[in-house]
């Protein structure tokens, strides 16, 4: 299905805006702008409380003045009231016992046009404070009333102070704008500081995405640089290593398919010859017959390991393998094994040696799969080894039962010795047909210990033979882990 100019153009723009960088820099961005705006809001707060305490103070104070000054002075002047009031640039009015404002005082309200409501006699006249801010014509005051007592504690009257909130209110306006400048300006270069920022920090993810298409397309040569110490540089050089992982897969892989047709080919070659000659009857001497059978009964056997070791393989990955496990006699399977490649080793000239204690040895596993490792170890220990020796040796403990295939080889060098159990994975490649095999054995090997409880390890350096060791748990040790014995 085609798409419009407009959905491509759409697709192309959502693609843009769903870039690590963009959602990384967004983030940052909004958890600056959260923690700005409570800060913003705290200072404000703060301000505002400051110049408002500051201005109900001041007229707090000048209020307890003016009532001081008329309890000491009772005949106090009411011009002096009204300098106070103007060199304060306040109006201060003053109320008889009955609530009634002075003449002079009625006269100034009646100019002022103050609200009504705001006076509150009762509450002043029962010595209570009147504490109010109202608003005047578009203006805020502030207004302060403190009883007027005598020395007796009689009520005797009361002061009014009434005070501008205009330049308070002017302030905190001004206060408010530097900080709303002030978050603006701050909030721009962060954002600058966030963009750049990450986009440093995803440039690496980015390029590293790039890497990984790179590699899931088949690429892997593919290497990035390593030239960070944190989990990225970590993550990169993780990246590396599935590239170099990816890539010995791929060539030993292709190898094993190269090695696996041609040994695949070869018996069907010669079964296929042989077969076409007697049945076309061109060989008519018996023995010469006779070894013409034995050469296709040999291909056919030869032709039907290599088919099992692909299928035990397919099935112990897939975890379809069954296992019979008993008690095996250890000592007679090391004889079985060593008598069936006995002729082979005499053939190369390669003397093999058995070692194992008097007393039989016994460990839990499936007796075929066991004897499937050893012929797996000795045919690999006789293949590698001219005119040397093989030794099988057993032995026992408290805890185990150790067996291990020694040979005097020409040894496996130690960069390649990590690798000799995976699978399609052969040492001496330029001389993997001469050896024959499939690059499968010791994979199996591995694989069958392993899922019946043991371990193995391999020894060996080049020039003085190889060793393989497997290890299972003696019938003593698992006798002791069933009863709980620490």
């Amino acid at each position: 299905m085609l798409l419009s100019a407009p959905q491509e153009e759409c697709g192309i723009s959502m693609k843009r805006w769903n870039r690590i960088d963009i959602k990384l820099g967004a983030v940052m961005l909004g958890m600056f702008f959260v923690v700005l705006l409570l800060l913003g809001v705290v200072i404000n707060e703060l301000f505002t409380k400051f110049h408002t305490q500051q201005s109900h103070d001041e007229a707090e104070e000048l209020a307890s003045h003016v009532v001081k000054m008329l309890q000491e002075q009772e005949q106090t002047s009411v011009d002096i009231i009204g300098t106070m009031a103007e060199f304060s640039s306040v109006d201060i009015f003053l109320i008889q016992a009955d609530g009634q404002f002075s003449p002079r005082d009625q006269v100034i309200l009646a100019q002022r046009h103050y609200p009504q409501g705001i006076w509150d006699q009762a509450s002043l006249l029962a010595s209570h404070q009147v504490v109010k801010e109202f608003v005047s014509q578009g203006k805020w005051f502030l207004l302060h009333g403190k009883p007027i007592l005598d020395s007796a504690g009689h009520m005797n009257g009361g002061v009014y102070v009434v005070s501008s909130l205009e330049e308070m209110k002017e302030s905190i306006r001004t206060i408010r704008l530097m900080i709303l400048l002030t978050g603006v300006g701050a909030f721009i270069v962060t954002l600058g500081l966030v963009l750049m920022l990450s986009r440093k920090l995803s440039y690496p993810l980015l390029q590293i995405e790039k890497a990984a298409r790179r590699i899931a397309k088949g690429e892997f040569e593919t290497r990035m640089p390593v030239k960070r110490g944190d989990e990225i540089g970590s993550l990169i050089g993780a990246i590396n290593d599935l590239a170099g992982e990816l890539q010995r897969y791929r060539d030993t892989r292709n190898e094993f398919f190269a090695n696996i047709s041609h040994e695949l080919r070869t018996p069907i070659t010669y079964l296929e010859g042989y077969a076409d000659v007697l049945s076309k009857g061109l060989i008519e001497d018996e023995d010469e017959q006779r070894k013409t059978l034995d050469i296709i009964a040999e291909e056919s056997r030869r032709l039907m390991v290599m088919i099992r070791e692909l299928f035990d393989l397919a099935k112990m990955e897939e975890g379809r393998i069954d296992f019979y496990p008993e008690w095996v006699a250890m000592n007679a399977l090391l004889e079985k094994s060593a008598a069936k490649v006995k002729l082979r080793a005499d053939s190369k000239e390669v003397e093999l040696e058995v070692r194992h204690p008097e007393k039989e040895q016994y460990i839990w596993a499936d007796s075929n799969r066991m004897e499937q490792i050893l012929m797996n170890l000795l045919d690999n220990a006789i293949s590698f080894t001219h005119q040397g020796r093989v030794m099988l040796t057993l032995t026992h403990g408290r805890e185990q039962v150790k067996l291990e295939v020694t040979d005097t080889g020409p040894g496996i060098p130690a960069d390649e010795l990590p690798y000799i159990f995976e699978r399609f994975y052969r040492v001496e490649k330029s001389r993997s047909r001469q050896h024959g095999g499939s690059g499968l054995g010791l994979s199996i090997v591995k694989k069958l210990v392993e899922l019946q409880g043991g371990t193995v390890e391999v020894n060996s350096r080049v020039g003085d033979g190889t060793t393989f060791r497997i290890v299972f748990p003696s019938a003593d040790a698992l006798e002791d882990r069933e009863k709980g014995t620490p």
